[in-house]
């Protein structure tokens, strides 16, 4: 595969996992997880919004050639 697919799947990713906390999908943020029985919701969402935004940052980079993953 090359690294523009990998960084368009990371990114369509990342993407999704945004959207999904955003809209409070349940598939995201189930009131039985963990993270969710931790910390509650709210902050649950801005949890997985962030790995979500980190990994659309992580997607975009290796588009660009950034290449973070490795070779």
């Amino acid at each position: 595969m090359s690294d523009t697919t990998v960084g368009l799947i990371i990114a369509l990713i990342g993407i999704l996992t945004m959207v999904g906390a955003a809209l409070n999908w349940r598939i995201v943020t189930h009131s039985g997880k963990l993270l969710n029985m931790i910390f509650g919701d709210r902050i649950a969402r801005i949890i997985a919004f962030l790995v979500g935004l980190f990994l659309f940052a992580l997607g975009v980079g290796q588009i660009l050639g950034m290449n973070w993953l490795g070779e």
